[in-house]
C-alpha cells in the first residue's frame, strides 16, 4: 500500500515520484504480490477538486478504481485520542 507521498515543482521534469512507484510495483510483483494499492483519490475525477493532481498521478498507472468506506480511526486510549483530535483541529497547518 502506498499511503502518503509528496513532491514539489523542483526537478519535476525528472518525474521521480513515477519512477519510485513504478519501481515499487515491479519489486512487489517480483516478490509475489498480486496487487498494489495506491490508497485514496478524490471522490470524483473533477479537475476543480484541490486533489485532482493526486487523482491524475495515480490514474496514470492504470488499474481499477475501487470505492471503499475509507480510513477509520480505532483509538486504544480514548482520552489521548480526544487530546489528539483537539490538537489537530487547533493546528495552524491545514491542507
Amino acid at each position: 500500500t502506498y499511503l502518503h507521498g509528496a513532491s514539489s515543482d523542483y526537478g519535476k521534469d525528472a518525474m521521480a515520484p513515477y519512477a519510485l512507484q513504478w519501481g515499487a510495483m515491479k519489486l512487489s510483483r517480483s516478490e509475489g504480490c498480486k496487487s498494489y494499492d495506491l490508497f485514496g483519490v478524490p471522490p470524483r475525477p473533477d479537475p476543480s477538486h484541490p486533489m485532482y493532481g493526486l487523482h491524475a498521478f495515480k490514474a496514470g498507472f492504470g488499474g481499477d478504481l475501487i470505492h471503499r468506506q475509507g480510513a477509520w480511526d480505532w483509538p486504544y486510549d480514548e482520552a489521548k485520542y480526544q487530546c489528539y483530535l483537539a490538537s489537530e483541529s487547533s493546528s495552524s497547518f491545514h491542507l
